[in-house]
């Protein structure tokens, strides 16, 4: 495993800490759980941050998903390397980097699927350093305090599907830690793509936004602090022609104040 990593160190504070926890990862993978295919694989995505390669976070097309888990968690990668280009590689280099090697984490054993405790740890780390990521700084000389940005959490279903996904199971979790550690206002919003009638779409995303809040309720969020929404396909993640079935239409948002 070691040799496909060089004696090269990245020039920047990103690419350091990057490589470190790409390394310590390989290692976890031979030391404890003797997968030397996927040590050698973080191994070398290691060997090419030492030499300043721009490694982006793991596509989930590229590992053995559906399509409804793969654009379940394209939306997740997108929404890392937005904050990524943002300047927050600059601005926060540690944060930064636990956030890509732990969504690299939770897609590799995802995809292995039988360690579930850390399939779940690799997620939490993810969403707290995405939390970091997330969080504006504050303003020097600021003329009055500014609120914070809601904190925004999207979950996606199957087609004509109101059921929770496993992936969403651990979204709300991390909205509902979200929640109970600021005890703000919530609000559900329920959407469908544009596949289907427009009334139909209409009470589907009603559906979708109630299974979202029953969730929410279950994980101790207080019912009397949620506002919830519905607006079937007149609100489109991404613009399609009406008819067309695309899988990161069909969600629910759940915005913490």
């Amino acid at each position: 495993m070691n040799g496909a990593i060089t004696g090269a160190e990245p020039s920047t504070a990103f690419g350091k800490a990057l490589k470190a926890e790409y390394i310590a990862y390989a290692q976890r993978e031979a030391d404890e759980w003797y997968d030397f295919f996927d040590a050698d694989f973080f191994a070398k995505k290691a060997g090419k941050v030492a030499e300043n390669e721009t490694i982006l976070p793991e596509d989930p097309a590229n590992w053995r998903f559906d399509a409804e888990e793969i654009a379940q968690k394209r939306a997740v990668r997108d929404e890392l390397i937005a904050l990524l280009d943002d300047g927050k590689r600059e601005a926060k280099p540690d944060t930064a980097a636990i956030a890509q090697a732990r969504f690299d984490c939770w897609i590799e054993e995802s995809e292995e699927g039988w360690q579930t405790d850390l399939i779940s740890q690799c997620w939490k780390d993810f969403e707290a350093a995405m939390s970091e990521l997330r969080a504006e700084e504050p303003k020097e000389m600021a003329p009055e305090p500014v609120a914070a940005a809601p904190r925004l959490f999207t979950i996606f279903f199957d087609f004509d599907s109101t059921a929770i996904t496993p992936v969403s199971e651990r979204v709300l979790d991390a909205a509902a830690e979200q929640w109970a550690s600021s005890m703000s206002n919530v609000t559900v919003v329920g959407h469908t793509d544009a596949s289907g009638a427009a009334s139909y779409n209409q009470g589907l995303s009603e559906r979708r936004a109630s299974s979202a809040l029953s969730e929410l309720t279950k994980r101790g969020v207080k019912g009397d602090m949620v506002d919830s929404e519905a607006v079937g396909e007149s609100d489109l993640l991404i613009p399609t022609p009406d008819g067309v079935r695309e899988p990161r239409n069909r969600r629910v948002t759940i915005s913490i104040d």
